[in-house]
Order: C-alpha cells, then structure tokens, then sequence
C-alpha cells in the first residue's frame, strides 16, 4: 500500500509541476507585455514570482487573463508542493 500511495503522490507532484511551470510562464509574459512593474519580491529570475502567484498576488488586478493564468499557477503549484512535501515525508518514513 505504501508503494502505492508513494507511486501516487509523486505521479501528482510530476503532473502539477509542469502544470505550474507553464501557468507560471503564462502568467510572467501576460504580466510583461501589460507593462505592469514586477513586484519588488519577483524582481529576480528566480522562483519568486512564483511565490508571488502562489500567495495570490494577482488578485487585485481585474484583468481576466491574469486572474485565469495566476489561479491555475497558483493552484497547480500549491498541489505540487504539498505533493512533494507528502512524497518527502513519505521517503523518509519508509527508511
């Protein structure tokens, strides 16, 4: 049952990745060709507009597409990370 169950998580966390990478790439070039400064915590090339996604930082914007991108990134990334955090514990529990 283990073996199933870690089988799963990591199948939920290999699907949600991709899913989160392509929203959140989606979401980055919407967010520059409106001309909307980047946040002052997304400024870098490194994963934090991802956590700006994730904390839902697009809200306040009324723009359709943005909202659309941002929640399925948002989503999408939530699920990966608690998909990968299970299939840590997971892992490590089994040794």
């Amino acid at each position: 049952m283990e073996d199933f169950l870690l089988f799963l998580t990591l199948g939920v966390a290999g699907s949600a990745g991709p899913a989160h990478i392509g929203f959140r790439l989606l979401a980055h070039r919407h967010h520059v060709d409106r001309g909307w400064p980047l946040p002052a915590e997304a400024e870098g090339a490194d994963w934090s507009y991802s956590w700006f996604l994730m904390r839902r930082g697009y809200a306040p914007w009324a723009d359709r597409d943005m909202r659309f991108f941002g929640f399925w990134a948002m989503l999408s990334g939530w699920i990966a990370t608690v998909a990968i955090v299970a299939a840590t514990v997971m892992i490590a529990v089994r040794q």
